[in-house]
């Protein structure tokens, strides 16, 4: 069982077509299967029912492709109750009898749907999850990351392309960052069960237990289902800041059904709530903690995390970690200096410093040669350096351009422009 079917499926083979009969036999199936499994008798009734009603008026009558057909019946089963889980997939595999199965972004060919993995500045431990996998080899890749992340100081998970996948594993992450002590996490109830099933975080895990470190989850609207069980549970334990934009609203567990002729059809079985207050992320999502453009998320999570740990640092580590927000903040500020005072700032300095603008973006090199680096407004004249120095132009008195450089220690120099440079 899986909480959101948001595979790649693979393609039918060229040139596939699906009969009117074949069509007529399909769509009988799958409304006789939502009547049959949706969670909510009444609600499934009404989306066989809308199904039916479209095929009586030959709204599929036309759809040779079968690709098109699915495209079409999974519009028309959401659109009774807008459920994200709902869908109807024709695959080549299926047409030849092959099980139901998610693909192609959660096995081992594609690292088990973990992304980037990196510290940033600041030691915050930065981990990308794409996807929960079922795959039996992610568990281990999960712990490989957290035991790498270990000596960080904060944590952001970034769940802003996570597509769904195995609640489980969900689990098993969410219980890396509680107590052994186990917890409640959420409530699954199926069909007609008055009461459901409690899901409880693990009191044994094999990687890393970080019962304190802060945690920033980060969120879209394209964050789905288990993404969205993770950012839920973490939320509402009081283990994470969410970070981002609410989440897609896909609350529901799915089980996927063979509807014959190639076709599978994904259908929501259960609900998932709170254990303590019932609520649901269905249709409503997730609401973050600090709403801000997901685009942005990133930055802003990773200044919070910052701002965290300024307040308990000792004085020598606290400037550092206040030099590094600096530079996020300005990051999140985003400054656009006009492009004229950018093209003043241009040229060769003293120890052969390069100075450039590409694409209205300043550049800054610390020889001829040596890799640029973006240099980050703080005002029109001063920006910062991944180093976390700062460089301000200025000109001296006798009006020639000049970089004043402030290293992390407070420390300043000046490197002239050189002539023609």
């Amino acid at each position: 069982m899986r909480l959101l079917l948001l595979a790649l499926i693979a393609p039918a083979a060229a040139g596939t077509q699906i009969d009117l009969s074949t069509r007529r036999g399909v769509v009988d199936t799958i409304a006789a299967q939502i009547e049959r499994l949706y969670v909510d008798a009444d609600t499934g009734q009404k989306i066989a029912a809308r199904v039916r009603m479209q095929a009586r008026a030959g709204a599929y009558d036309t759809i040779a492709d079968p690709l098109r057909l699915g495209e079409a019946l999974t519009r028309d089963l959401r659109s009774v109750n807008g459920d994200l889980h709902l869908s109807v997939r024709y695959t080549a595999s299926a047409a030849r009898g092959a099980p139901p199965s998610v693909l192609g972004f959660a096995d081992r060919g594609q690292h088990y749907a973990l992304g980037r993995v990196d510290v940033l500045p600041g030691n915050v431990g930065y981990m990308e999850l794409m996807g929960f996998s079922g795959d039996a080899g992610a568990r281990d890749i999960i712990v490989a990351a957290l035991k790498y992340l270990e000596p960080t100081s904060a944590m952001i998970f970034d769940l802003r392309r996570n597509r769904g996948g195995s609640a489980n594993l969900v689990n098993f992450l969410i219980s890396h960052f509680t107590g052994p002590d186990t917890l409640a996490s959420v409530v699954v109830k199926n069909r007609g069960s008055a009461n459901g099933f409690t899901r409880y975080t693990l009191s044994s895990v094999p990687g890393p237990r970080r019962t304190d470190v802060p945690v920033y989850v980060l969120t879209s609207r394209g964050t789905g289902s288990a993404g969205e069980d993770f950012a839920f549970v973490m939320k509402n334990l009081k283990r994470a800041t969410v970070v981002g934009d609410r989440t897609a609203g896909a609350g529901h567990n799915v089980t996927s059904v063979p509807s014959g002729a190639g076709f599978v059809t994904g259908i929501s079985i259960t609900r998932v709530s709170d254990p303590r207050t019932g609520e649901e992320w269905e249709r409503v999502g997730v609401q973050p903690s600090v709403k801000t453009d997901a685009a942005s998320a990133l930055d802003v999570a990773h200044k919070l995390a910052l701002e965290s740990l300024i307040t308990s640092a000792e004085p020598t580590v606290r400037r550092q970690l206040e030099l590094v927000r600096d530079l996020v903040t300005a990051r999140v500020a985003a400054r656009v200096v006009p492009a004229p005072r950018l093209s003043s700032y241009t040229g060769e300095y003293d120890g052969g410093r390069q100075v450039s603008v590409v694409n209205g973006v300043l550049l800054y090199a610390t020889s001829a040669g040596a890799m640029p680096e973006q240099a980050v407004a703080i005002d029109d004249s001063t920006f910062m350096l991944s180093t976390l120095s700062r460089i301000t132009f200025e000109r001296d008195a006798l009006g020639q351009m000049r970089i004043r450089a402030t290293l992390p220690d407070g420390s300043t120099t000046t490197f002239a422009r050189r002539p023609g440079g």
